[in-house]
């Protein structure tokens, strides 16, 4: 586990977040522990990927990897340091009781870790939410760098 420094609670979700508008699609964060991080999402007709009836179901993955991401954000907030990006290496064992997300629900996005050793590589146990309903599971695999732009111009 590591040492972590809480932010004061709930908290915007962007300055965490290695995303700037419209991609910063997790509103805020409500709850952060040594090991998990709890997020919202507010679902309305203006939020990306939106479609007619609502966000499609698999928006939720998204959803999740920016809930670890913000996780990493207050991490690296906490030791210092600025907010690096990271990579979604794979998302599994996903399972959805829906088809999307309603307008009008207020998500919440649980994500807890499972292993995070120091070589980047993450993978983290995450739910979505809604008024006790789990709508959305998820083993989800990340990938952070220790110099993410190095690692890119490298190429993957």
């Amino acid at each position: 586990m590591h040492a972590i420094s809480i932010p004061e609670l709930p908290c915007a979700a962007e300055p965490y977040l290695p995303h700037d508008a419209p991609m910063a699609l997790i509103d805020e964060i409500v709850s952060v522990s040594e090991g998990s991080l709890e997020a919202v999402v507010a679902i309305h007709p203006a939020c990306q990927f939106a479609a007619q009836d609502g966000v499609p179901v698999w928006v939720g993955v998204e959803y999740m990897a920016q809930g670890i991401a913000a996780f990493g954000g207050v991490l690296a907030r906490s030791r210092g340091e600025p907010v690096k990006i990271g990579f979604l290496v794979s998302a599994r064992r996903v399972s959805c009781a829906v088809d999307s997300f309603n307008f009008g629900d207020r998500l919440r996005v649980v994500v807890q870790e499972v292993h995070m050793p120091d070589d980047g590589l993450a993978t983290f146990d995450c739910r979505i939410v809604q008024d006790g309903d789990e709508l959305m599971t998820a083993r989800i695999n990340v990938y952070q760098p220790a110099d993410p732009i190095k690692y890119l111009e490298q190429g993957l």
